[in-house]
């Protein structure tokens, strides 16, 4: 099996209060997309980063740091399944299996990848979403399981109802899915929605209707796989990472 990665890095975090692109923000000493590249470089063949917003910067400190990483750019911000559309032409054609993660991340840590790839495998899935249990599940999208325990779906926290709003098993954004299945996915996404935007959860009731095998592997430090938002999560995740 080939894997390659594509890391959303195309936007500008509005909340971080800063001109900077947001992967590109310092944490325990290097801007937080390092973290996750090397985190991601054991396990994948190939990484491919979106880039977007202040494009120029973040390709040069990746360039220069990690000369093996290739670039895909998301010209307009049209949401996660736009940056993944965007990235899919690039995708080398000996790939089988891509890897979907977020830029902003830092504390992702490669056993995770790993397990992940691992269970994909094993479970014969064509789409594994990494998922996590939290207590206070939020406004966080709530992962809907069959009786057999795979996927039946993702539910966004404004259109679930009080009984999905129960549901503490939340998806971290983070897929691993059979390369011909996404492209055909993506190509088919619809931003006929508030933000106009294009959903990669999307993709998601798509395999679901077609059938396809879909299952989620729970990663159990939940924190792990938060991302940042503000300068404020940026500080709680820094301290986690200087005691590691």
């Amino acid at each position: 099996m080939k894997i390659e990665a594509i890391i959303l890095a195309a936007g500008k975090g509005t909340r971080m209060k800063s001109d900077l692109p947001k992967v590109m923000h310092n944490v325990a000493g290097k801007p937080m997309i390092a973290w996750i590249i090397e985190a991601l470089t054991p396990v994948c063949d190939v990484l491919n980063v979106v880039t977007g917003h202040g494009r120029e910067i973040v390709e040069e400190f990746i360039s220069m740091n990690f000369p093996d990483v290739k670039f895909s750019f998301q010209e307009v911000q049209n949401g996660t399944g736009g940056a993944v559309r965007a990235a899919i032409p690039n995708v080398s054609g000996d790939v089988d299996t891509v890897l979907i993660c977020a830029g902003d991340t830092p504390l992702i840590k490669t056993e995770t990848f790993e397990e992940a790839k691992k269970f994909f495998v094993e479970s014969g899935s064509d789409l594994v979403i990494v998922s996590t249990i939290l207590d206070d599940a939020g406004s966080y999208g709530r992962i809907e399981r069959t009786e057999n325990g795979d996927v039946a779906g993702i539910v966004e926290f404004l259109d679930a109802n009080e009984s999905q709003r129960e549901i503490k098993e939340i998806n971290s954004g983070i897929y691993l899915v059979e390369k011909h299945f996404l492209k055909e996915a993506v190509s088919q996404l619809k931003n006929n929605n508030a933000k106009q935007e294009y959903y990669l959860t999307d993709i998601v009731k798509f395999a679901v209707d077609m059938h396809k095998k879909v299952t989620a592997y729970v990663e159990h430090d939940s924190f792990s796989i938060s991302g940042i938002n503000d300068q404020e999560q940026l500080k709680e995740v820094e301290k986690v990472l200087l005691n590691r």
